[in-house]
């Protein structure tokens, strides 16, 4: 009797598993892979933006007009051939100045969408005009990505 009710302890024990490996706990940061970061000159093409590229066309083009505006005070391309069956392109920009910059500082995921914050972390007081922007990667998502 008493190996009876120790094996039925034990097969308990044994099948009340605790593997929550499929269970994903939000939110979650995303880190994102800076693709460039830096000021376009003054344009007509891009103003206050927050732009998702999810394919190469877009991509093409965004890189098109980069050579076409010109860019000032910025590190060249980390890369420029995206995976886009894998990642997608975060670029936000806005008119302000070329001393002040614009900055994704985080990326949060939900269950039920992506939260990107973007912060001027400095802030210069020169009287041109110029754009800064800032380009990441981070993984393809099929959520809303909502800026803030």
């Amino acid at each position: 009797m008493k190996t009876t009710i120790l094996l039925l302890i034990s097969f308990f024990i044994f099948s009340c598993s605790n593997d929550n490996d499929d269970v994903i706990v939000y939110p979650q940061t995303i880190i994102p892979t800076e693709i460039i970061k830096g000021h376009l000159n003054y344009n007509n093409i891009y103003g206050n933006e927050n732009i998702v590229i999810s394919n190469t066309s877009d991509w093409q083009t965004l890189m098109t007009n980069f050579s076409t505006i010109g860019v000032i005070n910025s590190t060249a391309f980390s890369e420029t051939n995206i995976d886009f069956q894998n990642f997608i392109i975060i670029f936000v920009t806005e008119v302000f100045n070329s001393t002040t910059t614009i900055d994704i500082t985080n990326i949060q995921e939900s269950a039920n969408n992506i939260i990107v914050t973007v912060e001027n972390l400095q802030v210069g007081v020169t009287a041109d005009v110029a754009h800064p922007f800032h380009i990441v990667k981070i993984p393809k998502t099929t959520k809303p990505i909502i800026f803030q």
